[in-house]
């Protein structure tokens, strides 16, 4: 049986605000600084692509608007 490893990461959800928890797979060696993961958002039901070590939102704005 495969050894499973989870970690969490938090993320700003795009669509609420709201800072969210997820769990990645534990698998670092697959992953680049470029490379994004998908996760389940509970904060607005939806899926969003996530950076695995920044925690960035692909497509988010990187400043909020006032």
């Amino acid at each position: 049986m495969a050894d499973l490893r989870w970690r969490p990461i938090l993320f700003e959800c795009p669509r609420t605000g709201s800072k969210v928890q997820a769990l990645l797979h534990e698998d670092t060696t697959r992953f680049d600084d470029a490379s994004y993961e998908t996760v389940s958002c509970p904060a607005c039901a939806s899926f969003h692509f996530v950076n695995p070590h920044t925690g960035a939102i692909l497509g988010a704005l990187r400043t909020k608007p006032p």
